[in-house]
């Protein structure tokens, strides 16, 4: 009585990955609305076999055989980028076979959702076009998936249960004015420099110059101290790199932060607004880095063996420690992306996949110093895109949207190799783009 529709299904499943295979910023525009979706209502969906899976699980699943496909196209051409990916992608594959084998399809399956920002960025965007107008477009889109998440900042702060209360199942009260959870908070902090660049290359007027003010503003109003490390990162890695976008970024950011000041000011008298006292509070509280920093000792030091060292313990093998502070038995995440790397995939796993985020920095950082808007919207951006998404995973599991840009960084550092490969629309099956104008004088 099913048959049908699962075939019915199936069928479309195949042509979305199909499509998915042909077009890179369909991929972006799935993989970004789906997470939309993910930070506005929580994670929801349906438990197939004890299995838990939400439209980000299913779009993630589709994204990984169309990167499959992508690769295959691309196998030809043997580069140090690409067997970094590939060699990350086995060793994942053999920590999930054990995980299979010792822990059960359930507690694999379930663990190993965390790897799908890697794995996506690995076989997907990866390949991607380097070309400008397609640069251009992931850019925008990108930037899309920010003012989405401004707009439901804005709406938790009406009261609407959206944002981190659609998390918590609690109102924004009781999330101390945090309407949105740290991915999101990550990734207005990007979108912050994507359009301080945009801006300053590309655009001209008053309204433009407030885009990013608007994405700094939210960033650090949100409070998530990680988050300002980024920013504070991204206005250092700036100075020695793009004296032009420095200075433009220095007074957004004195409007920005005179923007949170006022609201803060005005918090106490404005119902659910974090005020001053809240700000303190996050600025000063260590609990939160002593809890992650026990946990992170408890879990690299208990058990290794060398061969849990080179290439990690089975996917599914959980993450329980004894937290030394409360002497409670603790089952949570590490909370960094590089702990659980190390501990799934081992040292070479962490190898392989630091080495794939920092490949195209050196091109894209000798590009900036010679020609800041050679790549859009400008080379100093794509470099402080890929720096603060790696403070980020100190603290945090980096999420796929960012991986999403740090695949595309990988490709652009291909494209800028080989302008004439197999990463032109062509060999990888993109239709034509019309060119883009050149940047404002």
């Amino acid at each position: 009585m099913n048959t049908l529709p699962a075939v019915a299904a199936l069928a479309l499943a195949m042509c979305y990955i199909y499509l998915l295979s042909r077009r890179v910023d369909l991929g972006l525009i799935s993989l970004l609305g789906a997470e939309l979706i993910r930070l506005a209502i929580g994670p929801s969906g349906r438990a197939f076999g004890g299995i838990h899976l939400d439209p980000l699980d299913a779009v993630a699943i589709c994204l990984l055989a169309a990167g499959v496909i992508r690769t295959f196209r691309t196998l030809r051409t043997v580069n140090m980028t690409r067997l970094l990916a590939i060699g990350y992608v086995m060793l994942f594959a053999v920590s999930l076979a054990r995980g299979l084998s010792a822990n059960g399809l359930l507690a694999a399956a379930n663990e190993s959702r965390t790897f799908v920002g890697p794995l996506v960025a690995a076989l997907y965007f990866l390949t991607a076009p380097s070309d400008l107008a397609s640069i251009r477009k992931y850019t925008l889109l990108y930037l899309y998936f920010g003012a989405g998440l401004i707009a439901i900042a804005v709406l938790a702060t009406l009261g609407l249960p959206v944002g981190i209360s659609a998390w918590a199942n609690a109102d924004a009260t009781a999330i101390d004015g945090r309407y949105l959870p740290a991915s999101g908070a990550c990734a207005l902090a990007i979108c912050g420099f994507l359009s301080l660049a945009w801006v300053a290359y590309y655009k001209r007027g008053f309204v433009n110059r407030l885009i990013p003010v608007v994405f700094l503003s939210v960033a650090v109003y949100l409070r998530h101290r990680t988050v300002w490390v980024m920013i504070l990162a991204g206005t250092i890695f700036l100075l020695p790199l793009d004296g032009r976008l420095f200075r433009r970024l220095m007074p957004a950011a004195l409007v920005a932060a005179a923007a949170v000041a006022l609201l803060a000011f005005y918090g106490s008298a404005v119902h659910g607004l974090a005020n001053a006292s809240d700000f303190s509070r996050s600025a000063t509280s260590g609990q939160t880095w002593q809890w992650r920093l026990n946990g992170w000792m408890e879990l690299l030091f208990d058990e290794q063996t060398p061969l849990t060292v080179a290439i990690g313990k089975s996917m599914g093998s959980g993450y329980w420690r004894i937290d030394p502070v409360s002497y409670q038995l603790v089952g949570a995440s590490p909370h960094s992306e590089y702990v659980t790397g190390f501990l799934r995939v081992g040292i070479l796993g962490f190898f392989f996949a630091i080495s794939l985020i920092l490949m195209p920095l050196r091109r894209l950082w000798r590009v900036a110093k010679i020609d800041p808007a050679a790549v859009y919207p400008s080379s100093s951006a794509w470099v402080v895109v890929v720096l603060i998404t790696l403070v980020y995973g100190i603290t945090y599991g980096i999420e796929p949207h960012a991986y999403a840009l740090l695949g595309i960084a990988n490709a652009i550092n291909l494209g800028l190799r080989a302008p004439q490969e197999e990463y032109s629309p062509e060999a990888v099956g993109e239709w034509e783009m019309p060119a883009i104008p050149s940047p404002a004088q």
